[in-house]
């Protein structure tokens, strides 16, 4: 069996050691929301490095990342996306471009029509563990499983905790742990200058799937779990942590359409 290699999305708690199967991805400042931390160009300085994008862009966006694009550092190998807008402007690059559309890779059929463009895609942990194995049994090429990590559930443009806190006196916070009043499920709504993100409070890991084939990686997001590269890994693979879930791998998601 082949070592499996990793994606470990940087936050805080990374220390950047090298490790011959993980690659580092860096939330690229002013293009993403949902993290603690995003970076510039010269603040990253592994060999290997991939971007991540995360933010559905407009016009200005685009025009401003076009600028960066075109003074990449040759350390940059790849960049995750999930506005298939930013593949054009990085398709006569040399470098591995990978679709991460959030709650959209939910079957084999739309997973494969993006793979005629882009080289890999992460499957939408929003789907069971029979489903994302006939996934992997049916895609065109090795794909990507979101191994560990809070699930992202939504993301808004509005600054849902500055808003919150203007309306009701509240001090304004960046991090805010909340609970739904009907399910009396937690989350943790993360902000930044260009919007929010709610995420599970629990850490998800999909152990089943960590001998399943047609992988190319295994992606993991440290954001907000303040665990090294080294950990993070042994967690996936051994299901080591505790007060984690399987969330949709073990039931399915309520609001999926039959």
């Amino acid at each position: 069996m082949k070592q499996p290699n990793f994606l470990i999305i940087v936050s805080e708690s990374i220390s950047l050691k090298k490790y011959d199967n993980v690659k580092y991805v860096f939330p690229l400042s002013s293009f993403c929301v949902g993290f603690t931390k995003t970076y510039n160009l010269n603040e990253i300085k592994v060999q290997d490095a991939y971007l991540y994008i995360n933010r559905i862009l407009n016009t200005s966006d685009f025009k401003n990342l076009q600028e960066i694009i075109k003074i990449l550092p040759s350390n940059i190998k790849g960049i995750i996306f999930e506005d298939m807008g930013v593949y054009e402007l990085v398709k006569h690059l040399n470098i591995e471009k990978i679709l991460y559309a959030l709650h959209a890779n939910c079957s084999y059929y739309t997973i494969n029509a993006y793979l005629e463009k882009v080289d890999s895609v992460v499957i939408s942990p929003d789907i069971t563990l029979e489903e994302t194995k006939e996934i992997l049994k049916n895609a065109n090429k090795e794909v990507i499983l979101y191994a560990l990590g809070h699930l992202n559930y939504m993301y808004s443009r509005r600054l849902l905790n500055s808003n919150y806190a203007k309306y009701f006196n509240y001090e304004p916070k960046k991090i805010l742990n909340l609970k739904e009043n009907v399910t009396k499920m937690p989350f943790i709504s993360l902000e930044n200058e260009y919007g929010t993100v709610l995420y599970d409070d629990k850490i998800y890991n999909a152990h089943p799937l960590k001998d399943a084939t047609n992988v190319k990686y295994f992606l993991i997001n440290s954001v907000l779990t303040n665990l090294d590269t080294e950990d993070l890994i042994a967690s996936f693979i051994n299901d080591s942590l505790t007060n984690t879930t399987k969330r949709f791998l073990e039931q399915k998601t309520i609001y999926q359409l039959k």
